[in-house]
């Protein structure tokens, strides 16, 4: 992927103090990255009920486990190791579930060899609609943020689901006066969302985000809670990866190199790591031109489309996300869509 175009970008990165990848990343581009912590994962306020859920997995007493995270995940090993077990234990008869790629990488490190990566939507939703019909045990570790999705849809399906809160996000530093200032002032080329919950916190601080910065968010499910705390939308990468809201963020800082790479009708870029989802939404007045279409491979999905398209009114809900949740539902499940490596 070519990021020369972020040489000199001052950007606002989100990050957490166990996760920094994409800001490091920016960084090592050319960009004048800011780092906020808008939100940290702490502890789980349940460890009696996970580690009693770690090691009924580890017994073999489940027949799925369906993980949107890899906090989820961390923790679990945590304990497993702690009590001289593996999650990999019940391997093969039981099997794994998860969100994207970047999350079965996690897998793999683990010894977790997963079964089920869904193909079109990379969240909780996306796992329910290509899971197969029950009966049988799931286990399902969550944020203390994560909408009842994953569950209430698997059980529509026939499954037996045992919830159980993995970790807490909670509010982090965020943003002070004099960064809010800065941003107002419109020292900023771009602000990048990396969950629903930064969406929120960045909305909370009450910064006016001006016309010439940017917003990027990691996903359709972000974009609508962004959206709908009144924060405008530049660009969303529907593939929950750094490359994918690193793609969104070139396209959104030149559209017109987009519509030009589809009107000539160049070939997509062969390398994965080159290509993602993105929607990258342009003004008014270059709606004209917003009639384009160009299928491209993604390092987290199989096939993936690229378009420009019209901006939705404020509090639409966006394709991709659960038409039959709340909006504060929809505002909990975006930390599914956080990337997690």
């Amino acid at each position: 992927m070519d990021l020369s175009a972020l040489e000199g970008k001052h950007l606002l990165v989100p990050v957490t103090a166990q996760r920094r990848h994409l800001a490091v990343r920016l960084a090592e581009a050319g960009a004048i990255v800011e780092e906020v912590e808008f939100i940290a994962i702490e502890a789980t306020s349940q460890p009696e009920e996970l580690e009693e859920a770690t090691l009924a997995w580890c017994a073999g007493d489940f027949d799925w486990l369906a993980v949107t995270s890899r906090n989820a995940l961390s923790a679990m090993d945590a304990i497993a190791r702690r009590r001289g077990m593996d999650l990999a234990a019940p391997l093969p008869e039981a099997k794994v579930a998860t969100v994207g790629e970047a999350t079965r990488a996690v897998c793999a490190d683990l010894g977790l060899e997963v079964e089920l990566v869904p193909t079109k939507r990379q969240n909780a939703r996306g796992i329910v609609e290509e899971f197969p019909e029950g009966p049988g045990k799931v286990l399902a570790p969550l944020g203390n943020l994560a909408a009842p999705v994953l569950a209430r849809g698997l059980e529509r399906k026939g499954w037996s689901v045992s919830t159980v809160e993995a970790y807490r996000t909670v509010e982090g530093s965020g943003v002070g006066k004099q960064l809010r200032e800065e941003m107002e002032a419109g020292r900023f080329d771009a602000v990048l969302l990396t969950s629903g919950s930064v969406a929120q916190r960045l909305a909370d601080s009450g910064a006016v985000i001006p016309e010439t910065t940017l917003v990027v968010a990691i996903g359709d499910m972000t974009a609508a809670a962004a959206r709908g705390a009144g924060l405008p939308v530049a660009a969303v990468a529907t593939a929950p990866s750094y490359d994918g809201i690193v793609t969104g963020l070139l396209a959104a800082l030149d559209p017109d190199q987009v519509m030009e790479f589809d009107a000539d009708d160049h070939e997509p870029p062969s390398t994965p790591s080159e290509a993602t989802d993105v929607h990258v939404e342009v003004p008014d007045e270059a709606i004209e031109a917003t009639d384009v279409h160009v299928e491209a491979p993604d390092e987290a999905i199989e096939a993936t489309d690229v378009h420009v398209e019209e901006p939705e009114p404020e509090p639409q809900v966006v394709a991709g996300s659960p038409a039959d949740l709340s909006f504060d539902e929809i505002i909990a499940g975006t930390q599914e869509e956080e990337p997690s490596k």
